[in-house]
């Protein structure tokens, strides 16, 4: 029961259950395990090591005990660096589009973060502030909500609200793994225009959790009546435990300085888990649209500490 809890995450619940066992033997390390791993799960990790370590002087030598003590305790903030740079043809130049996100878990359940993100275009420079928090409502179940806003903006939106969901119908079972259903939706608010974005997309797993499918539709509709539709395919493969591969093919609208543009797109990518802390991205796509294409470069990195 305790245990059942502890994996629905009724962290009181599963407490008061292994409290009660302790009332009855004291010298009961299984419990003691199981309160630690209780205020673990809460984000409490030295409370949680005073518990293993009590646990251990009951049984000295127990390797389960012992790896739970060895575990480093829990990188709480995360920053993500990221450049892109597109080549346009028929001799319009480039764009640049740069960002750095800082995120710190509040509980093992709330994240909030907040990033920065300064883009070009034809000689014009936006800079753009976002914040946003995300929360796991339980295991299989989760959501988050943002709002951004871009000060005396050119082309980027001068404010965005957004929110999405998942929820994770499927548990992972052998070779395949878990299947979730997302929606993401956001306001945004041109100078020109207002558009609104819906875009529900299902994701599955399947070879043992390493390759990962994804499809995602696409709607778009401005405030004066002009609406779009697409659809974005995309997969994920683990080549290794630290070396992943994705790519994909898109055919939906984009924003473009207020307007829907209708544009394919393929895409590719590649990261690296250099350490447990470090991972090195980079990726390469190539857009077509009605008036030119467009290639673009990013390299990014994302560091936990």
């Amino acid at each position: 029961d305790a245990r059942i809890s502890l994996l629905e995450q009724d962290y009181a619940r599963a407490e008061q259950s292994f409290q009660r066992v302790l009332v009855i033997d004291p010298r009961n390390a299984e419990a003691l395990v199981g309160i630690g791993d209780v205020r673990r799960a809460r984000g409490d990790d030295a409370a949680a090591r005073d518990a293993y370590r009590q646990a251990l002087a009951l049984e000295p030598g127990s390797r389960d005990i012992e790896q739970r003590l060895a575990a480093p305790p829990p990188r709480k903030w995360r920053l993500d660096l990221g450049s892109e740079v597109s080549d346009l043809t028929d001799g319009l130049g480039d764009w640049t589009d740069s960002s750095a996100g800082l995120a710190y878990r509040l509980t093992p359940q709330t994240t909030i973060s907040g990033r920065t993100r300064v883009a070009t275009r034809f000689g014009h420079t936006d800079v753009q502030v976002e914040g946003r928090i995300d929360q796991a409502f339980s295991p299989t179940v989760s959501a988050y909500a943002l709002a951004a806003a871009t000060p005396d903006a050119d082309f980027l939106a001068r404010y965005s609200i957004g929110a999405g969901a998942s929820w994770q119908i499927v548990a992972p079972a052998k070779a395949f793994g878990p299947f979730s259903l997302n929606i993401d939706t956001r306001y945004d608010d041109f100078a020109n225009a207002d558009i609104t974005t819906i875009s529900p997309w299902v994701q599955a797993y399947v070879l043992d959790g390493r390759l990962g499918l994804s499809a995602r539709w696409v709607h778009a509709a401005d405030d004066i009546g002009t609406q779009a539709d697409g659809y974005v395919l995309r997969a994920d493969l683990a080549v290794t435990q630290r070396f992943n591969v994705f790519g994909g093919y898109a055919d939906a609208p984009e924003i473009s300085d207020g307007t829907l543009v209708p544009t394919r797109t393929v895409f590719g990518g590649v990261s690296w888990d250099v350490t447990d802390p470090l991972t090195l991205r980079a990726s390469l796509a190539h857009e077509q649209r009605p008036t030119f294409d467009r290639t673009i470069f990013g390299l990014g990195l994302t560091t936990r500490f």
